[in-house]
């Protein structure tokens, strides 16, 4: 058999017997630690690329959580901004007086009902005012408000719009007019 290439070395003058001895003496005392620690040789690199893939995985599960946090602070922050343009543009309903008239819009194919003033339901029929639902409150807000709103909750604001003057081309009875005074 073989010399090993210690041996070779020492031989060949390249490296003295007492060196040698001390990488031989150095090999079997780290041997026995590892032994000691429960670890064969060999088992660094692979425990160096478990605690790489796990560090990796634990960085990639941050930054999705990271992501979620971001996404629920953001809807939490539309849901104030929503919120407070509501409540600090809202127009008072006029239905203390006894003259209240109701005011009919639809929402997801129903048609909802609300008690407004008749210079309330003039405005809304106009344009000028528009409705909006949040949280189960309905409340009069300006158009330029309602238009803002679109941005943040499109389904839940009303706006009465040029488009919905105009006729459909198919309805049978364009032809007849709607009297001004036809309450429903």
């Amino acid at each position: 058999m073989g010399k090993s290439l210690q041996e070779q070395l020492v031989e060949s003058g390249l490296a003295k017997p007492k060196q040698a001895r001390k990488a031989r003496h150095e090999k079997t005392r780290k041997g026995k630690a590892a032994r000691r620690r429960g670890e064969r040789p060999g088992e660094d690199r692979k425990l160096d690329r478990e605690l790489d893939a796990a560090q990796a995985a634990k960085r990639e599960r941050d930054r999705q959580l990271n992501e979620k946090r971001q996404a629920q602070r953001a809807a939490r922050e539309r849901e104030a901004a929503v919120v407070q343009i509501i409540e600090s543009n809202r127009v008072a309903r006029d239905t203390d007086s006894g003259d209240t008239v109701p005011y009919n819009y639809t929402v997801e194919k129903r048609i909802r009902r609300m008690d407004v003033s008749p210079a309330q339901r003039r405005e809304l029929a106009a344009g000028r005012l528009g409705i909006a639902r949040y949280r189960g409150v309905t409340s009069l807000v300006p158009r330029a408000t309602a238009e803002r709103l679109l941005e943040y909750i499109p389904d839940r604001v009303w706006l009465v719009t040029p488009d919905d003057n105009e006729p459909d081309p198919d309805d049978p009875y364009a032809d007849y007019q709607v009297p001004d005074d036809l309450m429903w």
